[in-house]
């Protein structure tokens, strides 16, 4: 698979406690609407908040028909491409500024010029089905990166965008063209994810404006979007674990475990759900079963390329160069062709003093990723040649 890689300025998804559906529901699995009912009760909540996908992906008249002079002008799909870039981000790219107060539709980033992941990824999506490119939504896995804001912790997910392309020629039949709209490709090193349809891009939507509302500390209001997050994808593992968090606030222990035994099992990443599951279960007294779940935790975590990739990077960030190095090893073991993880590796072994080492990561990330800007920072940093 060729991919055609195209920088915009960086960008995440901020959810609480986010988790990613994968699977579908099983059906040992309690039913939720016992626990969420005890929870509408809880938090005196009559009706849910609504979010009209047509309003979300709605692109205001001018950017419209600007789209439309562009489609008519343009004739290959690569040439649409890169003239729709050069319409929403400008020539360089830098047109927007990421990051803003809340999550906003298509309309409302493109008017402010300016967005959160989950917002410029609308934009994007809505603009480029305008232009008449085949584009897919989709959530990449990426090291978990954690912010506390408000005495809230939140795990930042990452979407973006993936356009397949029309192939030009017969010798490219069989070749498939995928241009990654990734906002920080060394990232996600261009990985196709989880594809997202509209109905998990309001689910994410709602469960953005849950964690903004619960980060200003109003609960109810959070409670509101989480629930309506799970109506919109009810295999949504992160809001069901987000609601989660918000029931045992209330004390309902067993509502909270049941949302979050749902939540392990959606997860492609459970360790935020299995950790908060130990906690309520601790909380019960009930320690021989969270210690089974602590287990799990660890279980999960050890076979996580992720979790050692994460663990890597604050090893770097806090000069604990030689800890940084047996968790992106251990990183290693785990994957193949993680660019990111030979780059990260590059630069621990350097700042360790093991050039030789260093080399040979540089050597290998140059054979995944031909050119890659990272090899190019590090050697330039630290004079590995």
């Amino acid at each position: 698979m060729r991919l055609l890689r195209l920088t915009l300025p960086a960008v995440f998804a901020l959810l609480l406690l986010a988790g990613c559906a994968t699977r579908p529901l099983p059906a040992a699995l309690p039913d939720l609407q016992p626990a969420l009912a005890r929870g509408d009760q809880a938090y005196a909540m009559t009706q849910l908040p609504s979010v009209d996908p047509a309003v979300l992906f709605a692109l205001p008249p001018d950017l419209a028909a600007s789209i439309a002079r562009e489609r008519m002008r343009t004739v290959s799909h690569k040439a649409r491409l890169i003239a729709l870039l050069d319409l929403l981000y400008g020539p360089d790219r830098r047109a927007f500024t990421y990051g803003a107060p809340t999550s906003t539709d298509a309309a409302q980033t493109w008017a402010a010029k300016r967005g959160d992941c989950l917002s410029l990824t609308l934009l994007t999506y809505a603009s480029a089905r305008a232009m008449g490119l085949n584009a897919q939504m989709q959530e990449v896995r990426v090291p978990a990166i954690y912010e506390r804001r408000s005495g809230v912790d939140f795990v930042n997910r990452h979407v973006n965008v993936a356009v397949h392309l029309r192939n030009d020629t017969m010798q490219d039949m069989m070749r498939t063209q995928v241009a990654m709209l990734d906002f920080e490709p060394q990232l996600t090193g261009g990985e196709l994810g989880h594809a997202l349809d509209e109905r998990g891009m309001v689910a994410r939507f709602h469960n953005n404006l849950g964690g903004q509302a619960l980060a200003a500390g109003d609960a109810p209001r959070a409670y509101a979007h989480y629930r309506a997050a799970i109506a919109a994808d009810p295999e949504y593992g992160a809001a069901q674990s987000n609601l989660a968090v918000l029931l045992e606030q209330r004390g309902l222990l067993a509502e909270a475990e049941a949302l979050l035994r749902h939540a392990v099992v959606l997860s492609d990443r459970p360790d935020v759900a299995l950790a908060a599951l130990r906690r309520v279960l601790v909380a019960q007294h009930r320690d021989a079963e969270a210690q089974v779940v602590a287990q799990q935790l660890r279980s999960a975590e050890d076979a996580d390329p992720y979790h050692w990739i994460a663990l890597g990077l604050d090893e770097l960030a806090a000069g604990r160069n030689r800890q940084a190095v047996d968790a992106l090893e251990h990183a290693q073991q785990l994957t193949a062709g993680f660019g990111e993880v030979h780059g990260w590796l590059a630069l621990a072994y350097a700042r360790l003093g093991e050039s030789a080492k260093a080399r040979q990561q540089l050597a290998q990330l140059d054979a995944i990723e031909g050119g890659a800007r990272m090899a190019g920072k590090v050697r330039k940093q630290l004079g590995v040649q």
